[in-house]
């Protein structure tokens, strides 16, 4: 039985990662975390540049699978009550008030430029993203599930971009960074046979249902003591890294897990290897470390090398 729902759940994440590679030229690798993401439960940030696909990407996965689908403009104006939700008048009777949903309540939400709304608003995300839960006038109200958010940032040297702040940074399982195409990916884009002409072909692969139960078949693939400890390891690797002002957290050990389990389900395997630690190292901890000031080396070269330099267990 256990094989059998493995072997469903790598079918799935196979038909979903054929579906955004007609779209997305020329980032399989990209879209094989985006995946992952999806079916570990996490939510995905998407960071680089303007124009190199990031909100295509959002939109084509969302399409993908099957469920209510809204999307978000980050600016400066938007208030936090914007995207959660507010309270108004209700009906006729001026004196009693309900609570109207925001764009959050949604299976899947895409937030554009996440990070050219304010700390303020950007700090609404912490309970929905970690809890699916939204809190206005002290009541508690339930985002739909299966919920994922993705996100996409531009750079944040550019004009009108506020830094996301460690406690977003961390809500979020993976990040990924598209690059600029390869001269045969422009190509592709160029002429039709990918880009966002595409995006209206894009038909749902996978229905709620199935999404909800690859989560539960990707939770119970196993992870060994000396896998777990290989991710400690990691851990550790970036904590005392000379370069590193703040070092990964607990939180970033449990992203590192979950993903590794999605590796392995695509994979076949109901067990977790070093190397699909190794794969899903550097997308959940990249945006998890912080240089010091005087180093040029981002986040994501400091993971890379922690993983090149931390030597995995013999299995």
């Amino acid at each position: 039985m256990i094989d059998r729902e493995i072997a469903d759940v790598a079918d799935l994440g196979g038909h979903l990662i054929g579906t955004l590679d007609t779209v997305i030229a020329g980032k399989h690798d990209v879209v094989e975390v985006s995946i992952a993401t999806l079916l570990a439960g996490g939510h995905l940030l998407i960071e680089d540049i303007p124009g190199v696909g990031k909100t295509l990407l959002a939109q084509v996965l969302a399409r993908a699978v099957g469920g209510t689908f809204h999307r978000i403009q980050g600016t400066s104006d938007l208030l936090p009550g914007d995207i959660t939700g507010s309270m108004v008048p209700s009906g006729e009777q001026l004196d009693g008030m309900r609570f109207r949903p925001g764009p959050v309540f949604a299976n899947l939400v895409v937030f554009d430029e996440l990070n050219r709304a304010t700390p303020r608003t950007q700090s609404a995300l912490l309970e929905l993203a970690e809890e699916a839960t939204v809190t206005v006038d002290g009541a508690s109200h339930a985002l739909p599930h299966p919920f994922m958010l993705i996100a996409t940032q531009n750079p944040i040297d550019m004009a009108g971009t506020y830094g996301l702040g460690e406690g977003a940074l961390d809500r979020f399982h993976a990040v990924v960074t598209p690059g600029r195409a390869s001269a045969a990916a422009e190509l592709e884009v160029l002429t039709g046979r990918r880009g966002r002409s595409m995006l209206d072909a894009v038909e749902p692969v996978a229905e709620l249902a199935d999404v909800v139960a690859a989560r539960r078949v990707v939770a119970s693939v196993h992870v060994s003591d000396l896998v777990a400890a290989y991710v400690v390891e990691l851990l550790e690797a970036t904590r005392t890294d000379p370069r590193v002002r703040v070092g990964a957290s607990t939180r970033g050990g449990v992203a590192v897990v979950a993903l590794a389990r999605a590796f392995a389900t695509l994979e076949g395997r109901s067990f977790v290897t070093p190397t699909d630690v190794g794969r899903a190292a550097i997308p959940a901890l990249a945006h998890r470390v912080a240089g010091t000031t005087s180093t040029v080396a981002t986040g994501r070269d400091i993971a890379a090398d922690c993983v090149a330099r931390v030597a995995p267990p013999t299995i």
